[in-house]
């Protein structure tokens, strides 16, 4: 098996989106691919894509990762822009709310 000859990059709103989920309390754990994120909070494991922008690529999921999201049979990929959004994200998994 090869190695990696790069360090995946990484989105600028990763550590802040990061440290937020952290504190409330979900074990966060950095990936590579598919997507950037798993989460746990409550026994339930969440999928969480980091997005810093909010035009063309940066907004949404690409090719690969949409059509990962689109075969998995587990939980939604959730993709968070900013803190705000891992705030909203958090809350929302805390009230169960986790669609």
């Amino acid at each position: 098996m090869s190695m990696p000859r790069h360090k995946a990059k990484r989105d600028a709103a990763e550590p802040a989106i990061v440290a937020v989920l952290e504190r409330v309390g979900f074990s966060v754990y950095r990936l590579d691919q598919p997507v950037d994120l798993l989460c746990g909070f409550r026994g339930r494991n969440y999928l969480v894509e980091v997005k810093t922008g909010t035009k063309g690529y940066g907004k949404g999921l690409n090719a690969n990762q949409q059509t990962f999201a689109d075969d998995w049979r587990g939980s939604p990929v959730f993709t968070l822009h900013s803190v705000e959004d891992a705030v909203s994200f958090s809350q929302a998994i805390a009230r169960g709310d986790h669609r």
